[in-house]
This record gives structure tokens, C-alpha cells and sequence, in this order.
């Protein structure tokens, strides 16, 4: 978890927590909704958006509700752009395509997981910029890996069982999430982690050694 500031600027802080509300949402939505979600002033509330609308980063429809501006998309594909992680994990995604029914890299931000690339056999592949990709860390392996990266106490709603698992996964170097059919399993990326790469649909644990070795390896590349 970064650290706050010591000066730090709250009318930044306040617009950012705004946009990524604004994202966030697939429909069109009014500042008076997004004033109560995030407990701001509407006048502020109000305030920003017109700021954001102004520079591109909202969209004011006729009904006088906003949505993502041109501006925060453009953001968007040259952070990815420029940034080249997608760009350097692509290879080694498609290498673990032909291995397992399902691969999978992506970034936790908070308590969400957010897929950058998911790929299952049938359903090809997705992108992580809609919120139907924003997953609780919990109910992924990338979740589990790379919030065991933090300090526990820094961790909301943690329970015992789930310490325990991360602890685990700490020990183990990846970790590994059992489902009713299959099992999931995943590697940090990077040195501190920014990333983290899994596989998904193995059904039985003697399939986890060699793959969890294949991953770390492949993290390494992507790394570099």
C-alpha cells in the first residue's frame, strides 16, 4: 500500500476518485448519483465534471448525465501503449493458450482484480477495460497472489482462513485456488509485483508443479 503524502493535494484526489467512479460505470450517470456514491458535495461534484467535460476526460449527454470522455480513452490506450505490458506478455500468453483451457493476466488495484487478457478455449479472448472484468481479489488466483505481496493488516475484511492462504502462497512462491472442478494458479510479475500471470481448468494437483515453474519463468521474461 503507497504511502500518503505529506502535502498531499485533496482537489486531486477528490477528481481522480470522481473519474474512476465516472469509468466505472457502463450507462451514462448523473453527478448527483455519483456526489452520494463517493459522500462529495454536488456543488463539487458538479464543479469537476464540468472540468473533465471541458478537457475531454467527460461526456455530457443531452439528458445531462456523463459518461467516459474521448480524452480518458485516449488515456487509456497510451498507458497500454507505451507501457508495453500487454505487449510483452502476449507471446507467453499464447504459448500457455495451447497448454491450458484457460489463461489469464492482470492487475489488482485496491481490493478488484482487473484482466488485461483472458483467454478460454471457447471464448476467446478479453479485454479488461469493461467493469465486467473487475473481479474481488478473493475470487482469483492473481487476487491471492499478489495481495500476498502486502502487509496483512493492511488488507480489509481479512479473515483467518484467507491469512492462512496467503500465507501459503508466500511459502509456495504462486499461488493455487481450488474450485469444486478444477484447480487455478498464478505468479507475480515483476520485483516489487505490478502483474500477475495464471492458468486455470487443471484438474488434478500433479499438473501443478511443472506449470508453476513454466509461469515463474515466463514472468521473468515479461519482467525484463
Amino acid at each position: 500500500m503507497n504511502q500518503l503524502p505529506a502535502q498531499k493535494v485533496d482537489g486531486l484526489i477528490d477528481g481522480m476518485r470522481l473519474l474512476e467512479e465516472l469509468a466505472a460505470h457502463k450507462e451514462p450517470v448523473a453527478g448527483l448519483v455519483l456526489a452520494r456514491k463517493l459522500g462529495m458535495s454536488p456543488v463539487r461534484v458538479n464543479r469537476l465534471l464540468k472540468t473533465f467535460a471541458y478537457l475531454g476526460y467527460a461526456y455530457r449527454t443531452s439528458s445531462r448525465k456523463y459518461a467516459p470522455g474521448p480524452a480518458l480513452h485516449v488515456l487509456a490506450v497510451e498507458s497500454m501503449a507505451s507501457s508495453g505490458l500487454l505487449r510483452n506478455a502476449y507471446p507467453y500468453l499464447e504459448s500457455l493458450s495451447s497448454l491450458v483451457p484457460t489463461v489469464a493476466f492482470g492487475v489488482l488495484w485496491r481490493e478488484k482484480v482487473c484482466y488485461l487478457f483472458h483467454r478460454s478455449g471457447s471464448a476467446g479472448m478479453g479485454s479488461g477495460l469493461s467493469p465486467a472484468f473487475l473481479y474481488d481479489w478473493q475470487s482469483s488466483s492473481i487476487g491471492h497472489v499478489l495481495m500476498a505481496e502486502r502487509d496483512f493488516d493492511e488488507i480489509p475484511g481479512l479473515t483467518p482462513e484467507l491469512a492462512g492462504q496467503l500465507r501459503e502462497t508466500r511459502k509456495n512462491g504462486y499461488a493455487l485456488v481450488r474450485y469444486p472442478d478444477h484447480y487455478t494458479l498464478a505468479v507475480t510479475v515483476g520485483t516489487p509485483a505490478y502483474a500477475g500471470l495464471a492458468v486455470s481448468g487443471m484438474q488434478t494437483l500433479g499438473e501443478i508443479p511443472e506449470l508453476a515453474e513454466r509461469l515463474k519463468e515466463y514472468a521473468l521474461q515479461i519482467a525484463k
